[in-house]
């Protein structure tokens, strides 16, 4: 498949973009496949940000779901960020950055909040716990892994495909497994 979209395709992206109900877009990302941009808060794509890729996965079957789903959440991808298909980032706490140059594999979840309470006489209605995470310049996130809440992820690294991130990663490190752990630090 050419890196050109196919009429199809733009007709989708067309489609998806009429979903769009995100209060606060600062920004314009480059779309190769549909996304929704949801939820009262901001999403901000500082320069050149790019939303999908062919031929992965989802390319003609799926979309990517940004959602800053209360007033103060924010996403924030900056220059050079680019999202493969089927990426769903959610900020329902104090919001999500991704770092310049940072690559998304397919199918990759990054969430600021656990959404409800853990308790169970407090999960309708309970206070989630929520934490920023913040991913910096140059990582790379492999298909399919999860990042939770008030997770730091250290410029130049590598989360392995699969991966569950529950807590911090140092700078330049490869990390795998559930929950993710440092297979190799930072060369030098």
């Amino acid at each position: 498949m050419s890196s050109a979209l196919t009429a199809a395709q733009r007709l989708r992206i067309t489609w998806y973009r009429l979903h769009w109900s995100c209060a606060d877009v600062q920004g314009r990302p480059q779309l190769r496949s549909p996304a929704v941009l949801a939820g009262e808060g901001r999403i901000v794509f500082e320069g050149g940000v790019v939303l999908g890729f062919a031929p992965s996965p989802g390319y003609l079957s799926g979309y990517t779901h940004l959602e800053a789903r209360n007033p103060g959440s924010e996403i924030v991808l900056r220059d050079g960020v680019h999202l493969n298909n089927v990426v769903t980032i959610v900020s329902e706490g104090p919001g999500v950055a991704l770092g310049r140059r940072t690559v998304v594999g397919p199918g990759v979840h990054v969430y600021d909040s656990d959404f409800h309470a853990l308790d169970p006489a407090e999960r309708h209605g309970g206070t989630p716990r929520t934490g920023r995470v913040e991913i910096g310049d140059d990582v790379f996130l492999g298909t399919g892994c999860i990042v939770l809440r008030g997770v730091t992820v250290g410029a130049g690294s590598v989360v392995g495909a699969g991966a569950v991130v529950t807590r911090d990663v140092p700078p330049g490190s490869v990390v795998a497994g559930n929950p993710a752990r440092v297979l190799s630090g930072p060369p030098g």
